[in-house]
This record gives C-alpha cells, sequence and structure tokens, in this order.
C-alpha cells in the first residue's frame, strides 16, 4: 500500500519549492547570461555596424548645389539673373502615406495633378535616395502657413529655400539667352559619371542658347553637407559641410538697350534683328517676334501654357535669327563681289536693261521689279547703279555669266552655307547650291533656268538673318570677316573682366575681295540709303531713299543698306506679261529683308532685318533698321515708335 502524501509536511513542501526555485533560478541565470552575451556581442562585436546603421538613420549626406553664373550685358545690366523662392519639397523614404499626405495637401494649398505628375518624374530620376525632390515650386506666403499649421501631418515634406533663374526681359531676350529647365533622363546619361556627379542636387541644366552654350561655365561645381534629421525627415543641424564653387559670371557683347529698341522697331511684325559689332563680330542684338517667357520653363512649363505656345500659329518658339529664309536683294552686293573678283565684270561694265532678261535660246523672260511699274527697264546701267537702284535685270546676267559653282564658291568667303557663329551652334547653316549640291541633296541635275534667279536672292539660296548680318559687317568691316559672338568675357573675384579671346579659324580666306571692289559696294549701298533723284536719269535714286525722304528726318550719320524683297509663292502672269495683282493670304506675302550699318571708316554696327510676310524690303524693314543704328549711333536722342509705320508702294518683286 503507497504511502499517503501529508498535506501538512511542511519539510518536503520546502525541498519541493527549493528545488524548483534552484531550477528556475538556473533558468533565468541561463537566460541573463544569454542576454548578456547577445548584448555584449551586439554592443561589442558588432559596434561598428549597428553604429553606422544607426548614423545611417540619423545622419544623412546632401548635396548642395551652387548659385548659377549671372549673365550681364556689355553695360553690367542683369540679362540672367538668380532670386530666391520657396518650394515644398519630399523625402519619399520618410514619407509615411504619400497618397494621404498629397490628399491632405490638395486640401490646404494649390496642387494640381500637373504638379504630382511633374514630381514624379523627378523622382524616377532622382540619383541619391533620402535627397528631397520638389512637389511644388514657388509657394505663396499663405501657403508656407499652410504646410507649416499642418507639418505634424505631413512626414517627409518640408519647405525649403532655392535660388532659381529669372530673366528680367522676359521674351525681349528669350531667343538669344535661351533658358534653364529641369534636367531630364536623357542629358544624364549623356553625361559622363564625373559630369553627373556634379549634377546631383541640381534640378536644372542650360536648355537653350548662351545658357545651354556655356553650361560648364555657369553651373559650379556641387558641394555637399551632412546633416541631422529628425524621425519624419526634417534637418536638425548641419555636422559638416563642403560649400558649392559658384559659377562663373559672364558678359556678353550684347546691348540690352539696343535689343529694346530693335524689339520696339519690329513692333507686332513676324520677324528678326541681328546687330554686329563690325571690328569684334560681338552680337549687340538678338531679336527674334514673337518671343515668349522663358521664365515659364524655369520651374517646369505646365502642359497647358506648353500646348498654348505650340498652337500658336505665330510660332514663338521659333528662332527666326537664326533659321534659314531666302535673302531676296539684300545677296546682291555679294554677288556684285563675286563678278568682280572672278573678272566677269569690271566696275564700268554697262548693260541694257529693258525691264526683263532672257536665257539665250529661250523665250521665258525674267523680269525686273520695274516691269511691274511700267513695263520698262533700267536702260544702260553699271554696277554701282545696279545695287542702289536693286536691277533684277543685271543680277540675272551677272549670274548666269558667273555660273553656280563659282557663286558657290565665292558666296562660302562670307559665312554662307555654314555656321561661323563661334558659340551660337544652333544656327543654321542655310543653303548655298551648287551642280554637285543638287545632285547629292535632290537627285537633280542643276539646269540652266535656275541660275538667273540665284543672281537675285529668290532661287534655292538661303541665308539666316545672322548669317546676313554678319556679312554686311564684312563690307563694312572693308573686307574683314570677324565670326559672331556672344560672349565677351568672365568677371572675376575682384569685378575686374576678363575678355575671352576667340581665333577667327572657321573663315575662308582665299576669296576675300580687293579693297577697291569693297570700296565701290560700300559707295554703292550707301547710295541706296541716300541717293536723291536726278532728272537727268530715269528712276536715278536709291531704293531706301524715298522712305528716308518721306519720313521728314535727314541721317545724322553716314548709313549704307541694302534692301530686299523674297516672294514666297510666284505671282501668276498673264499673256501680255501682266502680273496678277489679285489680293492674297497674309502668309503668302512677301518678306522684307534690309542690311545695313554705319558708313564710316571705322563703322561701330551693322544690322540685319527679316519681316516674315511684311512686303517691300525698303518701306518695311529699312526704317526698322533705322531705328537701330539711332538707337546705337545717336543714344542722346529721341526714339521714334512709328518706325514701321511708314508706308509707300511696293517697292518691287525682289529687291
Amino acid at each position: 500500500m503507497a504511502e499517503k502524501f501529508k498535506l501538512n509536511d511542511h519539510e518536503r513542501e520546502t525541498l519541493i519549492f527549493n528545488r524548483r526555485m534552484i531550477v528556475a533560478g538556473v533558468v533565468v541565470l541561463l537566460l541573463l547570461s544569454g542576454l548578456a552575451a547577445w548584448m555584449v556581442y551586439l554592443q561589442v562585436y558588432r559596434y561598428e555596424y549597428f553604429a553606422a546603421r544607426s548614423d545611417g538613420n540619423r545622419l544623412h549626406s546632401q548635396y548642395v548645389p551652387p548659385n548659377r553664373g549671372l549673365i550681364l550685358d556689355r553695360n553690367g545690366v542683369l540679362l540672367a539673373a538668380n532670386r530666391p523662392i520657396f518650394n515644398l519639397t519630399v523625402v519619399r523614404e520618410t514619407a509615411a502615406n504619400l497618397d494621404v499626405s498629397l490628399d491632405l495637401l490638395r486640401s490646404v494649398i494649390n496642387l494640381s495633378d500637373d504638379d504630382i505628375e511633374q514630381y514624379r518624374t523627378r523622382q524616377s530620376r532622382r540619383a541619391v535616395p533620402h535627397t528631397s525632390v520638389p512637389l511644388r515650386y514657388q509657394l505663396t506666403e499663405e501657403e508656407i502657413a499652410e504646410v507649416a499649421v499642418n507639418q505634424h501631418m505631413l512626414p517627409g515634406f518640408a519647405v525649403e529655400a532655392q535660388l532659381v533663374r529669372h530673366y528680367p526681359f522676359a521674351d525681349m531676350s528669350a531667343h538669344a539667352i535661351g533658358y534653364v529647365s529641369e534636367i531630364n533622363k536623357d542629358e544624364l546619361e549623356a553625361m559622363s559619371p564625373e559630369q553627373a556627379a556634379n549634377y546631383r542636387g541640381t534640378h536644372q541644366i542650360g536648355k537653350t542658347g548662351v545658357e545651354k552654350t556655356y553650361e560648364d561655365m555657369l553651373h559650379g561645381q556641387v558641394g555637399y553637407e551632412t546633416v541631422e534629421k529628425n524621425n519624419r525627415g526634417q534637418v536638425m543641424r548641419v555636422l559638416d559641410r563642403t560649400d558649392p564653387v559658384p559659377g562663373r559670371d559672364i558678359v556678353l557683347h550684347m546691348d540690352s538697350r539696343l535689343q529694346a529698341a530693335a524689339e520696339r522697331a519690329l513692333g507686332d511684325q513676324r520677324g528678326a534683328v541681328v546687330a554686329i559689332d563690325p571690328a569684334t563680330g560681338g552680337v549687340l542684338a538678338m531679336v527674334s517676334k514673337p518671343g515668349y517667357d522663358p521664365n515659364l520653363f524655369v520651374t517646369g512649363i505646365s502642359r497647358a501654357q506648353l500646348s498654348e505656345l505650340n498652337r500658336s500659329g505665330h510660332t514663338p518658339l521659333f528662332n527666326r535669327a537664326t533659321a534659314s529664309r531666302v535673302p531676296g536683294s539684300t545677296i546682291k552686293p555679294f554677288i556684285g563681289l563675286a563678278g568682280l573678283y572672278n573678272k566677269v565684270i569690271t566696275p564700268e561694265t554697262v548693260i541694257g536693261d529693258p525691264g526683263y532678261f532672257r536665257l539665250s535660246g529661250r523665250s521665258r523672260p525674267y523680269y525686273d521689279w520695274t516691269w511691274w511699274v511700267d513695263k520698262s527697264g533700267h536702260g544702260p546701267i553699271d554696277l554701282q547703279r545696279a545695287i542702289y537702284q536693286s536691277c533684277n535685270t543685271y543680277f540675272y546676267q551677272l549670274a548666269v555669266d558667273l555660273g553656280i559653282d563659282r557663286i558657290h564658291d565665292y558666296l562660302l568667303t562670307f559665312g554662307f552655307g555654314q555656321n561661323l557663329a563661334i558659340d551660337i551652334p544652333e544656327a543654321s547653316v542655310g543653303i548655298v547650291p551648287s551642280e554637285a549640291w543638287k545632285r547629292e541633296n535632290r537627285n537633280e541635275p542643276w539646269y540652266a533656268g535656275e541660275t538667273p534667279y540665284e543672281g537675285i536672292g529668290n532661287g534655292i539660296f538661303q541665308a539666316t538673318t545672322l548669317q546676313m548680318a554678319s556679312a554686311a559687317a564684312a563690307i563694312a568691316n572693308h573686307g574683314v570677316l570677324k565670326q559672331p559672338r556672344m560672349l565677351r568675357g568672365t568677371i572675376g573675384n575682384d569685378g575686374e573682366i576678363t575678355d575671352v579671346i576667340f581665333e577667327d579659324t572657321a573663315a575662308s580666306r582665299q576669296l576675300l575681295p580687293s579693297q577697291e571692289q569693297i570700296e565701290l559696294v560700300r559707295n554703292a549701298m550707301v547710295d541706296v540709303v541716300n541717293k536723291p533723284y536726278d532728272p537727268e536719269h530715269r528712276r536715278h535714286e536709291g531704293s531706301a531713299y524715298p522712305v528716308l525722304r518721306e519720313s521728314g528726318r535727314p541721317l545724322e550719320y553716314p548709313m549704307a543698306g541694302k534692301s530686299g524683297t523674297a516672294q514666297v509663292v510666284e505671282f501668276q502672269v498673264d499673256s501680255a506679261g501682266n502680273r496678277d495683282n489679285t489680293e492674297v493670304d497674309e502668309k503668302f506675302r512677301t518678306h522684307a529683308m534690309f542690311i545695313a550699318f554705319d558708313a564710316s571708316e571705322k563703322s561701330r554696327i551693322a544690322v540685319a532685318v527679316f519681316v516674315e510676310n511684311g512686303g517691300g524690303g525698303g518701306s518695311v524693314a529699312f526704317p526698322v533698321a533705322r531705328a537701330v543704328l539711332d538707337a546705337y549711333l545717336l543714344p542722346e536722342q529721341p526714339q521714334y515708335p512709328e518706325v514701321s509705320t511708314l508706308a509707300s508702294a511696293d517697292d518691287g518683286h525682289a529687291h
């Protein structure tokens, strides 16, 4: 029979309790020993690893973008500045619930779907984690206050100050200065690793114009700093910092006052004006109208704004100053020089002009512009008179005598058919046709009937307003061609300007005209503007002189020029040789051109004007050119806002 357990057996109960306490103590001791060992392992053997992870959660390295260099005109006027704005930014890693936060923000500030879409694009391009990405640029004071009030519900969101580009002259200088905008993935991928590293923390890059050409100079060198952040991603303090190196300030040849005068002179007309210093090649003014506000692009243009620009029938994004156009009769002085150089003509060579030209063995006439006035020509005429009266017949004949290949070779001398601009890479090269060019580009032979039109600038030949200004500057500079350039110099830490020296290496020099030839053409171009009517000779006056006379304001400086009128569509001619005068839509009206320069011994400025669908070059483009020269050469004189309102009879088919 088993022994019964006594409930009041205190000795046995004590023994059992003590045994259990020992076991429990051993277990607790083992657990504490294990915990202590684990803590020693973590704190001693794994200290560096976990310390690094802890600092990684608390300490962050972030890049500090440099201040972009300023762009100034020749007189120190700011063309591109930096201004502070406040942006709403997001650090995605610390934003707990992005969609909820965005919904909250929509209710307190103006946050559009376009803002969110652009943010997601920026986020996808972000190269460094734990860095902030802009969600909304340029918050108002009220919006900053709203974000601050709701900050506790917006982890990962912050308001940050930033310097961004600002263009004080807006659309007036857009095509010359260009603009900066957000850097895209393709641009980053096109960079070397070293270059890409320099754009970490930078959201913008030069896209067009001077901003793009001198991006490396303007951007500067990125800096970095180590900061301590709280669990909401807010910076608590800066622990270490390497300051960025700001971009260099640059000075252009551009004169902002002249730029404004050229813009006013064009008025509401579509077109372009380019002014150049003949002695240096410096671009004094470059206007293309209509323009656009480059400030729209700086922080990201909206879809609606971009769509509005693209839908505009006036193509404001198109740079008319650097795009090719048919130059009309502004090419005639250069065709004349080609004839003199190749000894096809002399200054005394005279032809008879009955009002039209015919190729040998052909019945089709090539009409002079006088034919549309009174069915007559200029009569006996030499080169000088052919230039200042813009005689088509003379240059039809000269072009045929030269042949297209000699015309091609000589026009290259003045920079046509190539982009000689040193720092305007987006400029068109234009077209200087030849037999080989036509075979290569159009798979057709050159036809004899095409050559006469090349002599008056209404054939295949195309040149930009920039090229025409540069070529005019070469004549103004007595035959010495200086390549166009925007940059004058850089500003050092001492505030002094260091001029940048460019070598004129791209121009072909083997066909440069002699001084006698240049002076003949210069004098003829002076007569274009200044030659009055001579009763002993029919219509013996410069093609621009009537407009000068009707203005009632005589010139206060020596001026030379050449008008040009380029057809957009061919006029219909009836069997009697009469041109159809039916009204045409504006888009089919002739383009007006004028080249001009200060004709003093040391010329200070040369100008080319293009007015799209403007009409006659003498009546429409000449007043614009004169207003630009007045503004530069007579700075103390009042400006004349009516420069483009003078009206006169259509000055012809192609002069």
